[in-house]
């Protein structure tokens, strides 16, 4: 099984306390219980199977093991070019892009633009965090 995205965010801020208030030293099966416990008492954690899943669990709490953990156990979201449906009064299209600060915002162009900046290569749950609605845009994935 793979996690979301999403998955993983919860689970790390779920268990970000235990993380900084140094418990992961322990490291064994009293780590395991402490996290179990934050992921019951997280509402937005509640989902995990944390029996099945420990190890992979385990691992995305670790700070030493998260990217790797990352990598491995978590689903690569797939990344698209976003287009506006509508046009603006003047005819134009946005188009939405990331901006060096990390931000996304949009831009308007006459036309859907050709597929070419990285700046312009964003996951869906990128645009749902910058509170666009994926159901306004026409979508094109990078290949």
């Amino acid at each position: 099984m793979k996690f979301t995205e999403e998955q993983y965010q919860k689970i790390i801020k779920a268990t970000e306390s235990i993380v900084n208030s140094g418990d992961m030293r322990l490291m064994g099966a009293n780590a395991g219980i402490s996290v179990h416990g934050k992921l019951l008492n997280n509402k937005t954690a509640r989902f995990l199977p944390f029996r099945i899943l420990e190890n992979e669990i385990m691992a995305i709490v670790n700070p030493l093991t998260r990217e790797w953990a990352h990598d491995k156990f978590v689903e690569k979201e797939k990344k698209y070019y976003w287009n506006s449906i509508k046009t603006n009064s003047a005819g134009r299209h946005s188009r939405l892009f990331r901006v060096e600060s990390g931000d996304v915002t949009s831009y308007s162009r006459a036309e859907p633009a050709d597929n070419i900046s990285e700046d312009e290569q964003l996951t869906e749950s990128e645009i749902k965090s910058w509170g666009y609605n994926p159901e306004m845009f026409d979508r094109e994935e990078v290949q």
